[in-house]
């Protein structure tokens, strides 16, 4: 069993470095070849609820590759913007909360849904680049598409498509080591839906040109038609992988993740609801919960304590991520056995911590958890490990992952959108609610 982080989620985007709405136009875009999925016009279907919904179905099972644990997924159906026929379904898309940006693997796609391909302004098309911790990475270029999550759509919004063969000879260009992500098996999944405190994956980190170059290791172009060759290039905040929900009509300040509780020794899958809009409808209110301003960088200030004073510790850079399937940080706990396990704890006994969680504000929230012998609980099969945990091998970092969230409401308010019916007053984010 491996550690799982989706992406970059320890290396959090900037924050409120956004600026300017999302822009609806799909100018000089063409159409991109894809994939050999299931025909588009057969598989625009699985509304299955009132147009008035703001509720997204959330499971966790084995995946895909019937080997994962702790991974949270939804569906989501894609279409050429504006069509309401050339659609496409797509199961089994990790949730993370820990990046910005929907990635869809290429295969899942197919070529009759018609995506229109992002291009820059010479008319070239682009590409983006994303890496995992463990040195994977997903490359492959960019599209316009109408995303929709349950009932609501946001309209010719960029996306990324991972793995899309036209472009393998440049994927070095992405990573000199590691492997690409190509398939399902690959990747855990058919996708990757990042919903995290920022509007945009990149923001003006992206879209401003260096003194020497523009390199920033996320977007890239074509330098014809042909696509001979590819270089890096800044990207206007407008043109980069965009917030799902940011670019909702409605109910586009944030969400909460609301997970159903699961056995200490875990179950064999687990549900839950992502709630989109934040004091928006009779369902959004969250007025017991207590907001947490982050810093720019997306952080909270966290401080663990358990029945040993040896285990207690302070962190500076404290974040909540579905898309890591353990709570990770650094502590005197023992590991287990290299290879196998290798990065999780094994403990000879369960140990509870106890969690407050700090705000820029001054703001605390508190909560528990508990680790238990990793090893253990992977003989028994189970998908949802709530007592699953490990070390990051980075001081100061404490990654709150999936099992945080189950049993739990957490709430994620999107960086300069204001926000009631979230604790006592209003709130803008970005911010954590618990």
């Amino acid at each position: 069993m491996t550690r799982f982080f989706l992406l970059i989620a320890l290396v959090l985007a900037l924050v409120a470095c956004g600026g300017g709405s999302p822009s609806n136009s799909s100018a000089d875009a063409g159409d991109l070849n894809v994939g050999n999925g299931t025909s588009a016009t057969d598989s625009a279907k699985n509304d299955g609820a009132p147009a008035a919904t703001n509720l997204v179905d959330l499971l966790v099972d084995s995946g895909p590759d019937r080997a994962g644990v702790n991974r949270l997924y939804t569906s989501v159906t894609i279409c050429k913007p504006g069509s309401a026929t050339l659609c496409k379904t797509i199961d089994h898309v990790l949730v993370d909360t820990g990046s910005v940006g929907l990635r869809l693997l290429a295969s899942e796609v197919p070529a009759d849904v018609q995506l229109s391909a992002a291009k820059d302004t010479t008319g070239n098309v682009l590409l983006g680049c994303a890496k995992f911790l463990d040195g994977d990475f997903a490359w492959g270029p960019l599209a316009l598409a109408d995303v929709k999550l349950g009932a609501l759509i946001a309209s010719n919004t960029t996306i990324q498509l991972v793995g899309h063969s036209d472009y393998d000879p440049f994927q070095g260009q992405c990573s000199s080591w590691g492997n690409p992500i190509i398939t399902a098996r690959d990747l855990g999944a058919k996708g990757i839906l990042g919903v995290g405190l920022s509007k945009q994956d990149c923001g003006s980190a992206c879209e401003l040109q260096g003194r020497r170059s523009a390199l920033n290791g996320k977007y890239f172009a074509c330098v014809n038609a042909a696509c001979s060759a590819v270089k890096g290039t800044t990207l206007a905040i407008d043109k980069q992988l965009q917030h799902v929900v940011a670019r909702f009509p409605t109910d586009n300040n944030g969400f909460a993740i609301q997970m159903d509780s699961v056995p200490s020794g875990g179950a064999a899958t687990a549900a839950g609801k992502m709630i989109v809009g934040l004091g928006t409808r009779t369902n959004n209110q969250f007025p017991s919960l207590q907001v947490l301003a982050t810093t720019s960088q997306g952080y909270l200030y966290g401080t663990l304590s358990s029945n040993s004073p040896a285990l207690s510790g302070s962190y500076s850079s404290t974040f909540m991520d579905t898309g890591s399937n353990g709570i990770f940080f650094d502590a005197y706990v023992p590991s287990c056995t290299y290879p196998n396990d290798s990065g999780f704890y094994c403990p000879l006994a369960d140990i509870a911590f106890n969690v407050v969680l700090g705000s820029v504000g001054a703001a605390q929230a508190k909560g528990s958890f508990t680790v238990t012998n990793a090893a253990a609980i992977f003989q028994k099969g189970n998908a949802a490990l709530p007592t699953l945990g490990g070390s990051l091998n980075s001081p100061g970092l404490l990654d709150l992952g999936l099992p945080f969230f189950y049993g739990k409401t957490v709430v994620i308010g999107i960086e300069g959108m204001p926000a009631t019916g979230v604790g006592a007053s209003k709130a803008i984010g970005p911010f954590y609610a618990l």
